[in-house]
């Protein structure tokens, strides 16, 4: 296990709180994590029996990783709730990324970003900017195109129901696991240990995500992958869907969009997690080989040489 340390980014007012993990000699690329809604950044340190977390993989593959609690989380729950949509959030994790660049992956080849959920949803919007940071790739999961059917009304009624700026995740169902076979008992317990009130103001752009990603997606220049779990309760992950998903990235230098087999939205509650982390670090592993190769030609970031 490696040693998981606290890490802070001050971005104007607003304190970002996270956790990060180095590895022993220089990082081949730093990923920064964004986690999604209702969890946070603990989620990527969360640990099937017997088996590392993210984290752990990462440095122990030789990354650097960050995952940073994005702006209504952590210690910034008390944020003003106007913080919390997509546009105001892109742009506070804007500025965190290039700081933690700066601090701790400056050594590195570059960034890769990965995000699970709302988490990748902003990911794939950053991923579409020119950032301060030398971005190498984007990596998401449980984010996909196509709603499961009643999912979304079921989520807009729930919010039209409540009053609170805030949407208590306590008493979930285990449906976000998957099928009983795919997870071990101690997760359901695990993950309420990662849990946290998730802003409405997230939730209503997250309702527009398919809206929103056919405007960004053909802004992505950087390779891309997508995950979407065979028992995704929210995300469709059919054949046709996946390629209608993949078809919209439409200037990525590549695009891999994949179905991640015996698991459900919250993958790293499944007993398939090492898998899936696997395929998502050998991505970030040839997202640096080809910055490094200039494979792609110059990153958009950096001048030709």
């Amino acid at each position: 296990m490696m040693n998981i340390a606290p890490i802070s980014v001050d971005v104007d007012d607003i304190v970002l709180s996270g956790i990060y993990v180095k590895p022993e000699n220089r990082p081949r690329a730093l990923i920064v994590a964004l986690h999604g809604g209702s969890v946070t950044s603990r989620i990527y340190d969360q640990r099937i029996p017997g088996d590392s977390s993210y984290l752990d993989l990462a440095a122990q593959l030789g990354f650097a990783a960050v995952a940073v609690d994005r702006p209504g989380y952590g210690a910034s729950s008390g944020i003003s709730p106007e913080k919390t949509c997509f546009d105001e959030q892109i742009a506070i994790l804007r500025t965190a990324i290039a700081d933690l660049w700066a601090r701790i992956g400056g050594e590195s080849a570059g960034v890769v970003l990965t995000g699970n959920s709302i988490g990748g949803m902003l990911a794939l919007c950053l991923a579409a900017e020119n950032g301060n940071f030398p971005l190498l790739g984007v990596s998401v999961h449980s984010a996909g195109y196509n709603w499961i059917p009643g999912f979304a009304t079921e989520l807009q009624g729930r919010m039209d129901r409540e009053a609170s700026t805030h949407i208590d995740p306590r008493g979930r169902s285990t449906v976000v696991f998957g099928p009983e076979w795919t997870w071990p008992p101690q997760t359901a317990q695990s993950l309420l240990e990662t849990s946290a009130p998730a802003p409405v103001g997230e939730l209503h752009d997250a309702l527009q995500w398919p809206q929103r990603l056919d405007r960004v997606a053909g802004s992505i220049s950087v390779p891309v992958r997508v995950a979407i779990a065979e028992y995704d309760d929210r995300w469709s992950s059919t054949p046709p869907d996946l390629r209608a998903l993949q078809e919209l990235f439409t200037t990525a230098a590549l695009v891999e969009v994949r179905r991640q087999r015996f698991a459900g939205h919250q993958l790293s509650a499944n007993y398939a997690a090492r898998a899936f982390y696997l395929h998502e670090l050998a991505f970030a592993e040839e997202c640096r080989l080809a910055a490094v190769t200039s494979a792609f030609g110059p990153l958009p970031h950096r001048p030709a040489s």
